[in-house]
This record gives structure tokens, sequence and C-alpha cells, in this order.
């Protein structure tokens, strides 16, 4: 017989042996403390996740990361879906379904606004989950760099700094940005370095902290600047040594992605997160806000049914935007993943045949590699 509950505290050694084996049989060795050091090398992570216990030990387990997704003037709540595992020998007993579902319902009762998560597709399809959230991709070779970036004053590089008052003015800048994830500072340093991910200092030629940069071997996944006419001087002193990088842009960064595709030898679009959204109206609300802020938008209105939501109207008016339930008659009637896809894929720039709505989608949504779970 299987128990489905959330751990309980001091569970927190049984889980971490779980989640390293069963990650660790799959791909290289895995060890989770120092994959994701913002959870689990801290006591207490125990509290996050859903388990699955047969014969006296956790077998299965599945957790979901609380993450406040700042986007302009807006705040949503996600709940970030990881650490996904089930022992080998306890496999196709329905346990991730009784999880995810456990998961999901708690996510409810906490009001957050949706649930992301990065794995194979068709896994997570039945469970809600749909393509979405606008990347960019940008490959840059030692030829662009010697050709379109040799008069820029390259940057220097130098480790980043775990504590202290330069680290908390890196934070500052971090929390400027118009769209980011909210993280403490205290696990500031810990969070850019999730995923084995490496961040470096970057300082002008006065030697004054320009920003920071994040990599992932030879890929640039988080770049934060003081100034974003120092980006070229980033590029060369993050390209010095090596053949080739990629850097990555979130969507809603069109200033940064114009500037990149200025001169890197190729981009490459791509859908980074599956999302399934919970509240609609908040998420809309939010993200199509933020949109108007990054891109002029013209004015209208479209009603759109979404499954188990309800008919909402979007618009756009002036200096303001809008969404809000009615009784409508909507001019699209969409599932919950043909919505997600609709409005926060970037195949929207592709399938969209409305005019108005061509103009306003894909709406931007992001979860930076660092805050992902």
């Amino acid at each position: 017989m299987t128990d489905y509950r959330f751990a309980r505290p001091g569970e927190e050694d049984e889980i971490l042996d779980l989640i390293n084996a069963v990650f660790s049989q799959k791909a290289r060795p895995h060890d989770f403390a120092r994959l994701i050091p913002k959870v689990y090398a801290h006591p207490g992570f125990s509290r996050l996740h859903a388990v699955a216990e047969a014969e006296g030990r956790i077998r299965g387990t599945l957790a979901m990361l609380p993450i406040e997704v700042q986007m302009g003037g807006a705040a949503l709540r996600c709940g970030y879906i990881g650490s996904v595992a089930v022992h080998p020998r306890f496999q196709n007993r329905g346990h991730m379904r009784a999880l995810m579902a456990m998961q999901a319902e708690q996510a409810r009762k906490m009001g957050l606004d949706f649930l992301a998560l990065g794995g194979q597709r068709q896994r997570y399809e039945y469970f809600g989950f749909a393509k979405a959230c606008l990347g960019f991709s940008f490959s840059v070779n030692a030829a662009n760099v010697r050709h379109a970036l040799k008069d820029a004053a390259p940057a220097k590089l130098e480790p980043f700094p775990e504590s202290g008052p330069e680290r908390d003015a890196l934070y500052a800048l971090y929390e400027a940005q118009p769209s980011r994830c909210h993280r403490s500072r205290e696990l500031f340093y810990e969070t850019l370095c999730t995923y084995n991910s490496v961040p470096w200092v970057l300082r002008d030629q006065a030697g004054i902290p320009a920003g920071y940069l994040v990599a992932m071997g030879d890929e640039v996944t988080e770049l934060v600047l003081r100034d974003e006419t120092l980006l070229p001087g980033a590029i060369r002193a993050w390209m010095e040594g090596r053949k080739g990088c990629t850097v990555h842009c979130p969507g809603w960064n069109v200033r940064r992605a114009a500037a990149l595709n200025a001169f890197a030898e190729s981009c490459r679009v791509s859908d980074s997160q599956m999302l399934r959204v919970l509240n609609w109206e908040n998420t809309l609300n939010a993200a199509l806000a933020f949109r108007r802020e990054i891109v002029p938008l013209p004015e209208g209105r479209r009603v759109i049914r979404v499954e188990n939501t309800g008919a909402l109207a979007l618009e756009v008016r002036s200096n303001e935007t809008q969404v809000s339930p009615v009784d409508d008659e909507p001019d699209l009637c969409l599932t919950e993943k043909q919505a997600a896809s609709l409005f926060f894929s970037p195949m929207a720039l592709l399938t969209v045949r409305d005019p108005l709505l061509r103009c306003w989608l894909p709406l931007p949504l992001d979860i930076p590699v660092a805050d992902q779970f």
C-alpha cells in the first residue's frame, strides 16, 4: 500500500538520497546539494516535497518551489515543479500522477497564479502543461568579435563576491531589472550558482562593477548590466580565449535582443519553459500590462474563452490595459493548453491570424535559469 503525503521535517536526508540516486542513474552523477544549493544546501527543504511512501520508505517525490515573478509594476506567484523522481522498482504505478495532483491542489490553496517546469514535452502535457515562454539564444563566434566588436573597450571579469558590499551593489542592479524573480539577498550568490553555473563580476575600465554575468560552460545564461551600452565590452571580455559562445536573452528584453542581433552570427527563438496557468485573469493582466511597457500596442478588445475559466476580455486603451471576466460572446474558445501556447509561446508569431492579436502576442513571461528548480 502506498501513502501519498507531504514530507515531514527530518526526512531531508532520505529525500536527498532518493533524488540523487534516481537522477544519477538517468544521466551523469548528481549531487543536488551542489546542483541547487539555494534549496538543498539548507535545512527544512522537506516541506517543498510531496512524497509516495511504500514499505516504510519514500519511493517517489515531486517538489514545488514558490517563486514571485515581478513584471513591471505587477507580481505573479509561481510554483516551479522539480525533483520529480520515482525509485526504479516502483515506477509505472501512478505515483507521479498522484504527486502532481497533490501539488496542483496545494498551489491552488496557496493562491499561486501559474505552475512552471522544464522537462520532456509529452510527459508533462498529460498534466496540463504547454510549451511557452519566448526566449532568444544568440550564437557569437571569434569572427563576430574581431570584426564587429574590435572598438569596444573590454570589461574585466573577476570572481563574483559571495558576500560584502559589492555583492549588495550587484544585487541592487538585479533588483532594478524590469522583469525578475524575487531572490533573497542572503541567497543571492547561491541562486546564481544553480545548476553548477558560475557567476562573474564585470568591471568597467575604471575598475567599477558594471554588472555581472552568469555562465554554464560557454553559455551566458544571465547578463545584468548597469548600462546597455556596456554590452559589447561584456561580450568581448567573455569571448577572450574562446572560439564561440551562446548568449541567452529573455523575450521581454527587446533592446538587448536588437543589440545582440546586430553582431551575432545567428539567433534561435525558443520556448524555454512549460506552463500551466491557474489564474488566467491575474496572469494575463500582469503580462499584457508589461507587454505594453515594452512595445507600443494598438488599441482594441478581444474576448477569449478559456476552458475551466470562462470568457475574458483583453483590452488595450491609450495608456492602460485590462483583463476582466465578461459574459460576451467570445472571439476564440480555447483549452487551457491552447491558451498557454497562444498567449506565451513564440509560435504565436507564426500561427495567429487575427491582426490585433498578432501585435499583442506573445506576452512576456520568463523564469531565468538561476530561479528554476
